[in-house]
């Protein structure tokens, strides 16, 4: 030990203790001096007590005068920063050469943690060109277990103050010694005393959203769980089996969390939520009230019943959405239960299942929960509820989507059945759904990833089958038609590739099909028939009688019978009948006599005029 460092030390506080009232920067030249000569001094590391306490002792004399100094000028509270930071280093060395006794009183202790702390505050700013030396100080409290002392002299509210500060002030470019200094901190006041407020500090910043600085706070508070499991864990089931059976009884804010904060639990400890399970399987199930109560006081009850399901239920989705969890396995019972919610009696419940289930589906298709999912959403397909059965179709077809290689031809015939489907809004949804699939076939089958296959073919039969539905004009012929035209094939697939399906479809049609499809030509020749009487009377050379514009009015009747729209479509042949440009109907008379598609669109392509009055009609 050097012996000049020493005196040194021990002149630089005799010379402050004699100052009446020192200035700023004789403190700021004098407290430099000692922070440098102190961070000179090693902690003693001999092994026998009697020698231990004997180089004790000297440094105790040497420092005792710049200690007494600080306490006498009240350095602990002084306004001036930067003499406050240099404190603070004294404060620290002190702390790592004394240890393990405390370098001040009790009744002063109070004052260096408050100081203490005003230095962890502003650890946020490492652009401060102080920072290096208020890391320096947070290594050495963390090394030498200063804080702990806090709860020997009763400062549990500068502990809470302590964390909040530590949860506010740290940051992602955070180094990783400095992150482990915080944590090693808030482990040693942990592993001595857990208090509901240090909880709530903790379980709050675990669930905050990732946004500006909370996503450091939210690890930090991850990673302290992880470290402080075995003392936590008695305290956070305690906690949340509190939240899950009788929520009433909390008192923590953080009640209404609950959900997230299993789920993040989750994550960053799983088996500290065991001893938790039980309780979240009776959630899943929660149906009754603990009394029968007033009517009014009853659907409040239930609707908060249905609410306490939802959430459970979106809470295990979230869960087995993660397949390093292993829910279904680790937990059967409570992946059986959420099945379960698959029938629940709340329509509402069996949406949001239905929801969790495709989400699930879509992140691990090949997953043993999948396929028993996948189960469960077919049994939905036929539900009381139309809202439900909806849901499943929606569910179902975007399932299918992810995966069309490896999906089953029953699942997709359930699916489609919907199309028949008793409730015209799932009807529609149903169409909408199954259009949506079959073009993603028809893609997959031009890039070559898949082959053509009966049960993909089989939806525009079935879509065909709609011209059947008299009690939807949604469904009409002409429609269809439009579905057919406009929906049926991706907007860039090649012609060959639409003639590729169109023959293999035609070979499972039915003579209801043929039927159908019938029904719709023969509806587009007849417009066609139609529009040449139109055009024919309009030739005519001599002014058009009253017999010929009645024979107008019919055809107009007749042509507007075939679009989805006919009231509108009569309004438009009548504009058209009243244009006087001749080489609109003259263009007409070329797409009519046309022998080709591709004639007639390229004719088309040519006159802007005709594409007018087709967009239109």
């Amino acid at each position: 030990m050097d012996e000049s460092t020493l005196k040194l030390i021990s002149g630089i506080g005799t010379k402050l203790t004699q100052l009446s009232r020192p200035n700023k920067d004789v403190l700021i030249k004098s407290l430099r001096q000692a922070v440098s000569a102190l961070s000179q001094i090693e902690q003693p590391s001999v092994n026998e007590a009697s020698a231990k306490a004997l180089v004790l002792g000297k440094l105790k004399a040497a420092t005792e005068p710049l200690r007494n100094s600080i306490v006498k000028h009240g350095l602990f509270n002084h306004t001036d920063k930067d003499v406050r930071l240099l404190v603070a280093s004294c404060v620290g060395e002190f702390f790592r050469i004394l240890a393990p006794q405390p370098p001040f009183a009790d009744k002063y202790l109070r004052d260096v943690f408050k100081l203490i702390l005003s230095v962890f505050m502003e650890l946020a700013d490492s652009t401060n060109a102080f920072f290096s030396r208020r890391v320096k100080i947070l290594e050495t409290v963390a090394r030498c277990k200063c804080c702990v002392i806090m709860l020997d002299i009763d400062c549990n509210d500068l502990i809470l103050e302590m964390f909040n500060i530590f949860f506010s002030v740290v940051r992602d470019h955070h180094q990783q010694s400095l992150i482990n200094n915080i944590l090693s901190i808030m482990s040693d006041i942990l592993n001595e005393e857990v208090s509901p407020q240090l909880m709530d500090v903790i379980l709050g910043n675990l669930i905050q959203e990732c946004k500006d600085t909370t996503s450091a706070a939210s690890q930090l508070a991850a990673s302290i769980i992880q470290s402080c499991a075995e003392k936590l864990q008695p305290y956070i089931c305690g906690f949340l089996t509190s939240c899950s059976l009788d929520r009433d009884s909390v008192g923590s804010e953080l009640k209404e969390s609950y959900h997230e904060i299993v789920l993040k639990i989750f994550q960053c400890a799983p088996e500290m939520l065991n001893a938790i399970i039980p309780s979240m399987t009776q959630e899943l199930m929660v149906q009754h009230p603990h009394y029968v109560p007033a009517l009014s006081v009853m659907n409040i009850a239930q609707t908060d019943q249905v609410d306490a399901r939802i959430k459970a239920v979106n809470l295990i989705g979230k869960l087995i959405l993660c397949p390093e969890y292993r829910v279904a396995q680790r937990y059967h019972v409570l992946f059986v239960e959420f099945l379960k919610r698959f029938a629940d009696k709340s329509s509402e419940v069996r949406v949001a299942a239905l929801q969790c289930a495709k989400a699930c589906c879509l992140a691990n298709p090949s997953g043993i929960e999948s396929l028993e999912l996948h189960t469960s959403v077919k049994d939905r397909l036929l539900d009381f509820d139309d809202k439900v059965r909806m849901q499943a179709v929606i569910v179902a077809c975007d399932i299918v989507r992810s995966n069309l290689k490896y999906t089953s031809p029953e699942f997709i015939s359930e699916f489609t059945e919907r199309l028949r489907d008793k409730k015209i809004s799932v009807r529609k949804k149903a169409l909408q759904k199954v259009m949506e699939l079959y073009r993603d076939y028809c893609d997959k089958c031009a890039e070559g990833h898949i082959t053509i296959c009966d049960h993909f073919e089989q939806i525009p039969c079935k879509v065909l089958m709609l011209c059947y539905n008299k009690d939807c004009k949604e469904f009409r012929s002409q429609n269809i038609e439009l579905v057919i035209a406009e929906e049926l094939f991706p907007t860039l697939l090649p012609v060959e590739e639409k003639t590729r399906h169109w023959i293999h479809l035609f070979s499972l049609f039915s003579p209801s099909h043929v039927k159908a499809l019938t029904a719709i030509l023969s509806q587009k020749r007849r417009v066609q028939t139609e529009m040449r009487n139109f055009l024919a009377l309009r030739r005519k050379e001599k002014e058009i009688s009253s017999e010929d514009m009645q024979k107008l009015r019919s055809s107009f009747v007749k042509m507007s019978a075939s679009f989805p729209d006919p009231s509108k479509a009569e309004e438009c042949f009548d504009k058209l009948n009243q244009m006087k440009d001749n080489k609109i109907f003259s263009s007409l008379n070329l797409l009519l006599d046309d022998a080709t598609l591709e004639s007639a669109l390229e004719k088309r392509g040519l006159f802007s005029a005709v594409e007018e009055v087709h967009v239109d009609l």
